[in-house]
């Protein structure tokens, strides 16, 4: 390839880049189920333990440009929550209506959620980090039927990398000398984003927001020029097969202003508590195969893979993605509650 078509394909590189740049500040994880408060701060406490998450994510494509993404994450209850203790003692109450009032009990279903993500993505010259920090009040509504309210709060670091870049003129280079101008491609932000959850031990219906409040901490906003916010929706079931099986539909949609509507359908089916397996499908025409493994109801591991089918096939654009999950103080036996 001559010098001078790689000097067009990393400037117009680097312009795609900037114009989408606020759609990738969340990445679309394909096992988006196992990290629900990262989309929606209202799940954010649900389960009765501390809930820790480890995800990477690898892409592979025959543009032989770096894409993977990486993150940790926490989150559990303030409060702890009496009503989980009385599951390892049920069998002392030898009145079972006793039992179905204390589970059911409205004050003791209250409780406050707090945790947070930390996360870091790689895309061609395109690095971004953000430290998520999220809280959620949970309180009953009903019998069975339980609603959050979350917020979440971020900030964001961005930056283009020019090291690998070479421009002929770089002094009459508008462009190039704009993202110079740019505190050398770097942009802070502070976000914040709300989001509701309505839910029980069978389904959720959840209602978000990104990019909602978007303000630049620093940098000259060239890389912020088309923030663009969302609304999404999360939902899913827990439908028992009989006694060992359990499937678990799930949709997601995503109202973007400069990307329209994107939706997100997969099912996955589990055996008791030890494996699962499902496939899914987007909007945007991406395959996904997923896999679970969990060990004594505190460790998992989880596993997908996605396969393009639309015009992005002809470059071989996979993605690799897989998560360890570990669940902590976790004394009484309580199961989770979406797997």
């Amino acid at each position: 390839m001559s010098h001078k078509i790689k000097t067009i394909l990393a400037t117009a590189l680097v312009y795609l880049l900037v114009c989408a740049q606020s759609h990738a500040q969340e990445v679309d994880y394909t096992q988006y189920y196992l990290n629900l408060p990262a989309a929606n701060a209202g799940f954010t406490g649900m389960e009765d333990y501390l809930d820790v998450k480890m995800g990477f994510r690898q892409g592979w494509s025959d543009f032989n440009t770096k894409n993977n993404n990486f993150y940790i994450a926490a989150y559990g209850i303030l409060n702890k929550a009496k009503r989980s203790s009385t599951i390892n003692n049920s069998l002392r109450i030898s009145n079972p209506t006793l039992y179905r009032e204390i589970q059911s009990d409205k004050k003791l279903r209250r409780k406050h959620g707090l945790g947070g993500m930390i996360a870091n993505r790689n895309f061609g010259p395109y690095q971004s980090l953000s430290i998520n920090a999220n809280y959620a009040y949970h309180l009953p509504v009903s019998k069975t039927l339980n609603l959050a309210f979350g917020t979440r709060v971020s900030y964001a670091n961005q930056k283009i990398n020019f090291g690998n870049f070479t421009v002929r003129d770089e002094v009459n280079d508008v462009f190039y000398q704009q993202l110079l101008r740019a505190n050398q491609g770097i942009q802070n932000l502070l976000l914040a984003d709300f989001g509701s959850v309505l839910y029980s031990s069978r389904f959720y219906f959840g209602i978000s927001t990104t990019g909602l409040i978007s303000k630049p901490v620093s940098g000259d906003n060239l890389l912020n020029e088309k923030t663009d916010s969302r609304i999404n929706l999360q939902t899913a079931a827990n439908l028992a097969l009989g006694n060992n099986f359990t499937l678990s539909p799930a949709v997601k949609i995503i109202h973007s202003r400069d990307y329209g509507l994107l939706w997100t359908a997969s099912t996955r089916l589990r055996y008791k508590d030890i494996i699962y397996l499902g496939p899914g499908f987007n909007s945007e025409k991406k395959l996904s195969l997923m896999v679970g493994l969990s060990a004594g109801n505190r460790l998992s591991i989880n596993y997908s893979y996605d396969q393009y089918l639309s015009d992005l096939k002809d470059f071989n654009a996979t993605t690799h993605e897989v998560v360890m999950g570990i669940a902590l103080f976790k004394k009484y036996g309580v199961t989770t509650k979406f797997w």
